[in-house]
């Protein structure tokens, strides 16, 4: 579970900013809190905000540190630091995951300079409630890597020091993704290690979704339980009375697609089942994803190892004979059965992060699909973190104060995270209508008068 991440000199992002999902001491709602021996973790976060204040540049630090996590810096090719300060081109950028994994509190992060793809220090700390350890730090400017020895056996520490020395200034990728691959008798001898594969899988699998881009955790639930999935579309009120699979050849699937896309979906192919399931034939049933592929609703699953590709179509107020494609839908049906995702996954722990996710969406289908989600997070170890102007879901009756966050813009244009509760409200009070009022912040403020003169000059 995302516990907090912090973003420094990054795209609107000037000083250091967090978003904490550790839940404050209030009692409403609290049925749907992780809790853990420690503290309470929030499954649900709202993001609110005016235009450019920030929001989805957020987002997209999650992301950002995401890739480099995985990737490395070569991907980098936007200047992606805060330019409104001149100085901060050659200052590094500050990202950090604090994630609760098995009840502990870990501590994930890295400075890079963007402007040279470099990164300068990478950490990785179990943050305690009297003290923390430090698992690994290092800093490539130094040229100095320690790392917590503790947690290897002593014929182990000679290895391990061969795997730090070659790495003492490598800039471009990171220790983490370095140190869990293709080691695997070091991770066998040494079980203690096994939380550096959790850390990285964790933020491997984070699903980060923008209003055009398919949402990626996805398992094979929704295609092996199609009247489970149907019956769920209805629920919201869509014309689809009925969802039909067909099994295509992987040849069907990708035609008229470029070679490019061909060589990715042939890499994810390689490592899906691997990544989802370790590659047990009893666990491969688990594992999959689906495709937008040219407005086809394409799914992948495995048996035996083996993908198996199917092709959803949808039929509309029971005309059985006419099957509609994914690109026949309405944007708004075609946005929820993407969000669909969120609410049938089976995974445990998985974490969503969905920019704008009412676009294209009515009020009323946000603030219910808001609303399930909350039901189905008493029950599931699940958590959402989304943007949003559905000021609906401004009501103390369906969040809790905590759960809210307003973004706003400083003088400098530098953006601020600012949680709900400072404010305090009462648990009654109306704060759909103060927010828009502009009391707490996060909405655009007008010049007192449209500048009519300055236009009708411009037509002249």
């Amino acid at each position: 579970m995302l516990t907090r991440f912090t973003v420094g000199n990054f795209r609107s992002f000037d000083k250091n900013q967090t978003l904490s999902l550790i839940a404050n001491t209030g009692t409403r709602h609290n049925e749907r809190l992780f809790k853990t021996k420690d503290m309470n973790l929030l499954k649900f976060g709202a993001i609110f905000g005016a235009n450019a204040a920030g929001k989805s540049n957020f987002i997209k630090a999650i992301s950002f540190a995401q890739r480099v996590t995985i990737f490395g810096t070569e991907f980098i090719k936007d200047e992606l630091y805060f330019k409104l300060n001149p100085l901060n081109k050659e200052q590094p950028s500050y990202f950090e995951f604090e994630l609760c994994i098995d009840e502990k509190i870990y501590a994930y992060g890295f400075e890079v300079i963007i402007s040279k793809k470099q990164i300068t220090e990478e950490w990785l700390v179990e943050l305690g409630k009297t003290h923390d350890t430090d698992i690994f730090s290092r800093n490539t400017v130094t040229g100095t890597l320690s790392f917590n020895k503790s947690m290897l056996t002593e014929k182990y520490e000679e290895r391990m020091k061969v795997y730090v020395d070659d790495f003492l200034r490598v800039q471009n990728k990171s220790f983490l993704e370095y140190i869990i691959s293709n080691k695997e008798e070091l991770f066998k001898q040494n079980p203690q290690l096994e939380i550096l594969k959790k850390i990285f899988n964790w933020i491997l699998e984070l699903n980060i979704s923008y209003p055009n881009t398919t949402i990626t955790g996805y398992d094979c639930f929704s295609v092996s339980n199609l009247k489970t999935l149907l019956s769920v579309i209805k629920y919201f009120n869509t014309d689809i009375t009925g969802i039909r699979k067909n099994e295509i050849t992987k040849e069907a699937a990708l035609e008229k697609t470029s070679s490019d896309f061909k060589k990715h979906i042939e890499n994810r192919l390689q490592t899906a089942c691997k990544s989802d399931c370790n590659g047990s034939p009893d666990s491969c049933k688990n594992c999959g994803f689906k495709m937008n592929i040219n407005g086809r609703l394409i799914f992948v699953t495995f048996e035996n190892r083996e993908p198996k590709f199917t092709e959803v179509t949808f039929i509309h107020n029971n005309y059985e004979n006419v099957e509609f494609s994914l690109s026949e839908e309405s944007e708004g049906t075609q946005r929820l059965l993407n969000l669909l995702s969120v609410l049938l996954t089976q995974r445990e722990n998985s974490v969503f992060i969905i920019d704008e996710i009412d676009r294209s969406l009515h009020p009323q289908l946000t603030v219910k699909f808001v609303q399930v989600f909350l039901d189905i997070a008493k029950n599931k170890n699940i958590q959402l973190l989304i943007s949003t102007h559905e000021s609906h879901l401004l009501n103390l009756d369906i969040l809790r104060q905590d759960e809210i966050f307003m973004f706003d813009k400083k003088t400098n244009g530098a953006s601020i995270v600012s949680p709900f509760d400072r404010f305090k409200e009462r648990f009654d009070a109306k704060i759909e209508a103060r927010y828009l009022d502009g009391r707490y912040g996060g909405v655009p403020i007008f010049d007192r008068v449209f500048p009519f003169d300055v236009l009708q000059q411009s037509e002249k």
